[in-house]
């Protein structure tokens, strides 16, 4: 029995378990419009319908970045969204989540153009509730798809919204929205095994900032998965770059560094789009930012 516990107590204290919760926000997320193209998106708006008498079939399409959840086990994952409109006269949009199958960002996708998705990795969900204008917050269990993409049995590309034949419209709030309160995020509770026999696998170069929109500064992060030179340099709507910063030697794994939305000389720069471009050892990566003052 003494010989037991003692093995017991070995064992606990090379493995042990923690149950975490945490919130995300999208890295990426819009909606696609082909039957309107040459009008843009409003950038704060998720639209889903499907109603042939007035031409309208959006999907909204979003991806989190769950780098950092490959090797855990998640035990929930709750998709928050609010909605600020739907048809008057009834407020209930049916619709289909599927797995998206091709990679895509908002900075580079056409919304003129619907992405492709898993027709066989679906789930139905219905808004419903109150039409009209009315704010509505939905809760939505996405645990199954969370699971699918942190277990690597499909690549994590996100998912898109498709409204239901002769489903009329819900519009949501999208990350760009100055109200943190309406913004999607997605809610996971997971359990992680600390063992120093389990290895990691290889994560890959990501990019995010939070919060964005912003004013008056926003914290950077970076996943660093190689020892690497870094530059990292802030660029406006033309292309010019306004803050720029280089470092050598660069540990793996996350960073995180604070921009204040001032150019390398201290001038505090006007609101409007910006881009942070890391280039490391492993490639370059792009992230679209807001400053919203």
């Amino acid at each position: 029995m003494k010989k037991n516990l003692v093995m017991l107590l070995l064992f606990m204290s090379v493995v042990a378990v923690f149950a975490k919760t945490i919130s995300i926000n999208p890295s990426d997320d819009m909606y696609s419009d082909p039957n309107h193209e040459g009008i843009t998106p409003v950038i704060t708006e998720l639209w889903t319908a499907n109603f042939p008498n007035t031409g309208h079939f959006e999907r909204i399409m979003m991806r989190f970045n769950l780098n950092e959840l490959r090797a855990v086990d998640v035990n929930s994952a709750t998709l928050h969204l609010t909605r600020f409109y739907s048809c008057p006269s009834g407020g209930t949009t049916a619709t289909k989540f599927y797995a998206i199958s091709e990679d895509w960002t908002e900075e580079t996708w056409n919304p003129a153009v619907h992405i492709a998705y898993f027709q066989d990795i679906n789930m139905n969900y219905v808004f419903t509730g109150t039409g009209g204008n009315a704010v509505v917050h939905f809760e939505i269990d996405i645990t199954d798809l969370v699971n699918r993409w942190t277990s690597g049995e499909i690549e994590n590309h996100g998912f898109v919204i498709v409204a239901n034949q002769n489903q009329k419209f819900s519009k949501f709030y999208s990350k760009e929205h100055p109200n943190d309160s309406y913004r999607p995020k997605l809610t996971i509770d997971y359990t992680q095994t600390d063992n120093e026999d389990i290895c990691d696998p290889p994560l890959s170069l990501s990019l995010t900032n939070y919060p964005n929109p912003f004013n008056p500064e926003t914290t950077i992060s970076a996943y660093i998965p190689e020892i690497s030179d870094v530059r990292m340099c802030i660029l406006n709507i033309r292309g010019q770059v306004v803050y720029d910063i280089e470092v050598t030697c660069v540990s793996k794994g996350y960073h995180n560094y604070i921009w204040n939305a001032k150019d390398s000389v201290g001038n505090p720069l006007s609101s409007g789009v910006y881009f942070c471009r890391l280039e490391a050892k492993a490639g370059v990566v792009t992230k679209k930012m807001i400053l919203q003052k």
